[in-house]
């Protein structure tokens, strides 16, 4: 009868630890797919303000193209991404880009634009 109830004891203690696991494994995937999402709004916003900006000076230009070097570096990031912890650092060489096209505006003589996302 001992045994039984251990084996029984068991049993569900490995029962509930598959529930959890599996339970944390597909919440993890819904929340990496909205923060790449996330990121991918970001990245569009990075390609609209690149096309828009035509640099007329030397330090506009280099921070254009700092700015498209983390562009092209984020997008590879976020294609292959599978955690949360690497689409974090997607999304902060995002931050970096959107830092240089702020830093090419502002060399231009423009407004800097919308501020960094956090």
């Amino acid at each position: 009868m001992g045994r039984l109830l251990f084996l029984v004891l068991v049993l569900a203690v490995v029962g509930l630890a598959i529930w959890w696991i599996s339970r944390e494994w597909s919440g993890n995937v819904e929340r990496v797919a909205d923060a790449k999402a996330e990121v991918n709004r970001h990245l569009d916003r990075m390609s609209g303000e690149l096309a828009q900006l035509d640099p007329e000076n030397d330090e506009a230009l280099r921070a254009m193209s700092e700015a498209v070097d983390r562009l092209n570096i984020a997008r590879t990031q976020v294609v292959k991404a599978t955690t949360l912890g690497q689409v974090r650092v997607a999304k902060e060489t995002v931050r970096g880009g959107l830092y240089f096209i702020r830093k090419a505006r502002e060399a231009m003589g423009l407004d800097p634009g919308p501020p960094l996302p956090r």
